[in-house]
This record gives structure tokens, sequence and C-alpha cells, in this order.
């Protein structure tokens, strides 16, 4: 029993000081103890077995003006001390990436002509595939410590069970236990923006922010929400499915039967649908199709332009709502229909409509993508967590 709680005791602070390499660079023996509230001595002896084992190297020497006697040395990451696997899979795109303990994505693979209707035969190719490119990237299996999959629909992530992907037609599936049972590694599994969430608190704009709403929208509208610095799920994990947020007065009819849902008036899907006379190649994809038009050779369209605009202006009622409920210090965008310029116009003149003598709205377009997200929920759950299995480095 004690030595269960020393070693649940060493994991804890061996995450504690990671953590504080990780988000707190550049960080010193001294800055860490401090910081942390770890000895001196604790600290010393962690960081010497992660650089034992290959996960963090000594880099230049940190200036602290006044100092004196022993100079403080910067710790980071190294590149090749592990890596995890990034497993997205969302309605126009699946891939496969290798990214190291910095994040850096060091392999990818763009998975074409995946049979959807067998979820079972996808998790299969995708893992033939994966194991491919861990061999051709010249990495050892051993440094692989494990799998973060980013999926575009309602996760349990606990019993890692994909509830519902509407945009995929899978359901009640136990996802993460088939691709651990596939690679032979241990798998977090999270709903898209949940994931896309969890990278942006963690790594860029809404760092140290605890109250944001993201609003993914790609071909289908989704969303998440964290508040007083806790993602927030809901009784059936269904919190942030805005997608079926209904726009007053819109008579658009939505799959779900209602009229006006987001899904039928401001997501990608619905914007193809209003613009499918235009003339691209037939063999396109829907999600390629998206970007061709979201692209729109510099905006020249107007009819495109219009149409992304008038989607915009439909999301900027659930904008508006969002912040008059949640009052949050940060609305995300994320996704290819967010990124298009008329569509966060759109939004814009709602919120102006709206909210007269105010343009200070917390609402930004996020650049994170699902890739990256996919290797950041690795990371977080097999690095830089209490999980890392430190005596497989040592093997490796």
């Amino acid at each position: 029993m004690a030595g269960g709680s020393i070693n649940e005791m060493r994991r804890r602070n061996r995450k504690i000081v990671l953590q504080e390499i990780v988000f707190n660079a550049p960080a010193s023996r001294s800055q860490i103890s401090k910081n942390t509230g770890l000895t001196g001595a604790a600290v010393s002896r962690i960081t010497r077995e992660l650089i034992d084992v290959g996960l963090i190297s000594e880099g230049k020497t940190v200036e602290v003006k006044g100092q004196v006697g022993r100079r403080n040395v910067r710790l980071e990451l190294a590149d090749n001390g592990a890596y995890v696997l990034g497993i997205a899979l969302t309605a126009n795109s699946q891939s496969i990436s290798i990214g190291n303990s910095k994040g850096e994505i060091v392999a990818q693979r763009r998975m074409e002509g995946l049979v959807l209707e067998n979820p079972a035969v996808v998790v299969e190719q995708i893992s033939r595939a994966a194991n491919k490119m861990i061999q051709s990237a010249n990495i050892e299996l051993g440094r692989v410590v494990g799998c973060g999959i980013a999926v575009g629909g309602v996760v349990d992530p606990d019993s890692g069970v994909l509830i519902r992907s509407d945009p995929l037609e899978w359901y009640d599936l136990p996802l993460a236990s088939m691709f651990h049972d596939s690679l032979g590694l241990p798998v977090r599994l999270e709903g898209r923006a949940v994931a896309l969430l969890m990278t942006e608190h963690k790594r860029n704009s809404a760092k140290a922010k605890e109250n944001v709403v993201l609003i993914s929208n790609g071909l289908w509208v989704g969303g998440a929400i964290m508040l007083d610095g806790n993602i927030v799920k809901g009784q059936s994990n269904m919190i942030g499915q805005i997608g079926h947020f209904a726009v007053n007065g819109n008579q658009k009819q939505c799959v779900c039967g209602r009229k006006g849902c987001l899904d039928a008036t401001a997501s990608g899907l619905a914007i193809l649908d209003q613009l499918q006379h235009i003339e691209l190649p037939a063999s396109m994809k829907p999600g390629d199709r998206l970007r061709a038009l979201s692209e729109n050779s510099n905006l020249s369209n107007p009819e495109i332009n219009q149409a992304f605009m008038q989607a915009g202006r439909n999301m900027g009622y659930a904008v508006d709502a969002l912040l008059s409920m949640l009052d949050p210090e940060q609305i995300l965008l994320t996704g290819a229909t967010h990124r298009q310029e008329k569509y966060i116009e759109g939004i814009r003149e709602t919120l102006t409509t709206l909210r007269p003598g105010q343009s200070d709205w917390p609402v930004k377009v996020s650049r994170v993508t699902s890739d990256q997200s996919a290797i950041w929920l690795g990371l977080n759950a097999f690095v830089f967590s209490t999980s890392l299995n430190i005596d497989q480095l040592k093997a490796a």
C-alpha cells in the first residue's frame, strides 16, 4: 500500500515537472522548484531521470540578474524522447500523424478510400498504415507511448465509446478499445471539438483562460465548452452539440426534422447545398469542395461571397446567445467554414445589429487543425501525465 502511494506521488511529481518544462519554458531546475513547491532535491532527481530516458535535455544557460554561484541551465523537451500517434476521423478528413514530444508532426498520411460503412475495417486499415509509418520514420517502437483520436461526434471519454457520429454514421462504438486492440497502444478518445478546445487551452490563444467556448464548423457544426477551467459534458456527454440551435424565423428544414437549425442554415453542408450549381470537378469530395469555395479566387465571386455571408449571419445568432448565457472570456471559431472571410463578416454583422455600440466581442478564429489536436490529445494523456510509462522509455 505504502509502495503504491510512493509510486503515485512520483508519477504526480514527474507530471508536474514535465508540464512546467512544456508550458512555462524556459525552465531551470530552480525555477521549477520555485513554481511548483517541490524541493530542489526532488526536482534534480526527477529531471535526471527524464534526461536519462531521453525525454528532456539541457539547453542554454538562463542568465538571472544578480545571481551568484551555479548558473541555471534551461531544460527543454528532446525531439526524439517520445512519440504519439494522432488519428483524426471527421466527415471530410481521415488522417494519421506521428508527433514528437514537442507536438511537432514528423510524419503524416491522409487516408483515402476508407470504407466508412464498416468501422472495423477502418480501424484495421488505419492501424496497418500507422505501423508502416512508424517503421518508415525509423522510430523505435518503444518510444511510441500512446495514441490520441479526435473524432467528429459525441464521445464518452471515460469509457472510450463513440456515442454517435451522424457525419460518419457510427453509433455506440467502443472505438478506443478497438484501436487499442489493433495498435497495441493505450488510446485516448475525444470528440473533435473538445480536442481542439483542449489544445487551444494548453498551447494557444486560450491559454490561462478558464471560460472558453469553441464552435467547430467544417461540414457540420459542433462545439465544446469550458467553464471555470473544466470541460463540461452534461448528463449524456451532449453539451456543445449546437448544430441544432435553431435560428428564429428561418424555415429551412434540418435532417433532424426541425426548421432553422445551424446544420441546415450555417454549416459547410448548408453552403454546399446552396452552391451546388457552381462548377467544380465532379470527383471532389464535399470537404475539398468546401475548401475550394472558401478560397473563392480571392473572394471574386459575389454569389459565393453572399452564401458564406448569409450563413455567417445565421451563426451570429448562436454566438450572441452563447455570449449572453455563458459570459465566456473567449469564443473560438474553428473549421474550414469559419476560415472564410465573408463568413466571419456575416457573424460580425449580426452581432453589430444585436449589440449596438459594441465591437470588442471576444471572438477569435482558431487555426488549430484536427491533426494537431489529436497529437496534443495523445501527449497530454500519455506523456505530460501520470500515465507516462517511464519504464517503457528506459527499455527503448
